[in-house]
Order: C-alpha cells, then structure tokens, then sequence
C-alpha cells in the first residue's frame, strides 16, 4: 500500500537550495530552465531529504550522525560507543537496534558498503517553483579587515531570490516496508518492527511533514517551506499521477481542472484535499469542486494509524 502525497507550499522571499558557486561576489540558487528559456527555483530531493530529517529531529526522533571524517555512525549505548557504519562487517548484529532507533536509517534506506543496502520507503521529488524566476536579488556585505584605520571595507555580495512563488513537490511512501527489511532479489519482506512500531514511524513522518522545515539562507531569510495545499490518496501502486498536476496561476488560482482529470483517470481508495486559508484566490472554488476538503493539518492526521491494525 502507498500513500501519494501532492503539495503547494509558498514562498515569500527565499533562496532555499544553492547551487554551484559562479565566482565573484554572486550567491545563485538552484535553477532549471524549460524549453522557452524561463527559469524555475527548486530545491534538490537531497536538500528535501536532510531538510526532513532535520525537522524529525526537531520532533525528538533519532537519525544517524557523521564522524570526524565524515563517514556515517551511531552511538549504541548511553556509553557513548559508536559504530563505523562504512566498515561494518557484522549487521545481523546491529540491525535491529539500528531500525528501532534511527529512523532515517528506516524511511530514507541506506547503502553500506561493507554491509548492507536498503532501499528508502519514502521517495520524494524536487521541489520546483511553478512561476518564473524574475531575476531578482538580495543584497549583503561581506565584512573585512581594513588596510588601515580610519577605511572603510566591506564587499557587495548579491543573493539570488525567488520571491512571491508557489513551489509543488510529490512524497511516495511505502507503507508496507517501514519498518520491514526487503531483500533485494526476492523481495521478501521481513518484519523487523512491531505493528505498534511500525504505525509509531509513520506517525512521525507525517508530523514531520505537517511541521517541515528547512532551507538555505534561513538566518536572515527564514521562509515557510510547510504545505500549504495537499492531496493524499490511498493506492496500491506507487505511481505518483499527481506530479505534474498541480498548478496555480500568476493570479494565485490554483488549476482545477487539472485535479479532477487526475483523478478520474487513476485508480486510488481514497482521497484527501487539505487547504489553508488565505493562500490561494480560488480556495472556495475548491471547496465546492471536491468532496472531503478541510484544512492541511486535519488532511495529514486523516492519514495517522493507517497500520495501526495491520
């Protein structure tokens, strides 16, 4: 079973995801350009995936750390005893304390060469700006020591921003391997949690999801990167139909009938619409044009305990 998850979240003024520097005194975002030549923000799946992390251990959630060489670890006791993830020639030992405690190791997979591999149950697209970059830039200056009393110094720096944007982005999860281990070539799927664990690491993605938080440049451009408008379905296949579904207008208008074709051509058990208010200029259009549409946070905690009874 699979969870489809379709967001909108809004951007004010933000440089979420930075790119490779151009050199000179220019900071540039993450860009894509379409066949037109018009340029589009987004924030790499990467960046998403360490952003959710983040906000999970915000929420009191363990995730693996990195060692002074920068090489994946956990600590297994209170003791302070670390394990070298890259090196480690006997798992069995320590995968199921790994599952219990590290939840990233659980929804996002890992890859140890000496080890083990696991593929993630929670797969995620870029989030990608759905109007226009405008060209538009911020500005600070980058201090530095005067020559000589009495100088003055300091360097122009310029930001790129995307302001005033919508940004849509697509979560895949997997319900039935969290908390499971999967091999590879059979696709064998062996619990390693219990039912109650399992419900409980969905529970707190989902919360994560409600609260995400994250980005680049946050010190001084701290931006809102939680959904603002969402569709859950319920499905058997992990087809993300809704990818390239949403749309919203320079106007704010977010496209209807874009969603309800999805929806009629693709098979789902059942749908959730959540919305917030005073985001979008159609919002009680789209009341009227769905059933079961309430607010994001209700939309996300329609979906908690889903394998309570599993």
């Amino acid at each position: 079973m699979f969870l489809n998850i379709a967001y909108i979240t809004k951007v004010n003024m933000a440089s979420l995801n930075g790119a490779e520097g151009t050199g000179g005194n220019i900071t540039v975002m993450k860009k894509i350009t379409n066949s037109k030549g018009d340029e589009f923000a987004y924030v790499s799946g990467q960046a998403l995936r360490r952003y959710m992390k983040e906000t999970l251990l915000q929420l009191g959630a363990r995730i693996t750390e990195i060692d002074e060489k920068g090489e994946p670890t956990f600590r297994i006791d209170d003791k302070g005893t670390t394990v070298d993830l890259n090196n480690l020639k006997n798992w069995e030992k320590y995968k199921e304390i790994a599952f219990k405690k590290f939840v990233d190791l659980d929804l996002f997979g890992y890859m140890f060469p000496k080890a083990s591999r696991r593929w993630s149950p929670i797969k995620v697209t870029p989030l990608i700006s759905i109007l226009p970059y405008k060209g538009e830039y911020d500005y600070l200056t980058r201090k530095q020591k005067p020559k000589k009393d009495g100088d003055k110094s300091g360097n122009i720096v310029q930001i790129e921003i995307d302001t005033m944007n919508f940004m849509r982005g697509n979560i895949i999860i997997n319900t039935s391997h969290i908390g499971c281990e999967v091999d590879e070539y059979s696709y064998e799927i062996k619990p390693i949690l219990n039912n109650e664990e399992r419900n409980n690491r969905l529970n707190i993605f989902l919360e994560a999801f409600k609260n995400f938080n994250g980005g680049a440049k946050q010190a001084r451009n701290l931006e809102d990167i939680s959904p603002k408008f969402i569709i859950i379905t319920k499905q058997k296949t992990g087809n993300p139909f809704l990818l390239n579904v949403l749309d919203v207008d320079s106007k704010g208008n977010i496209n209807i009938a874009n969603i309800k074709e999805a929806l009629e051509d693709n098979s789902y058990e059942n749908l959730v619409i959540g919305i917030s208010k005073g985001v979008f200029n159609n919002e009680e259009e789209i009341k009227l044009s769905f059933d079961n549409v309430t607010t994001v946070n209700k939309a996300i905690e329609q979906y908690k305990d889903l394998l309570k009874s599993k």
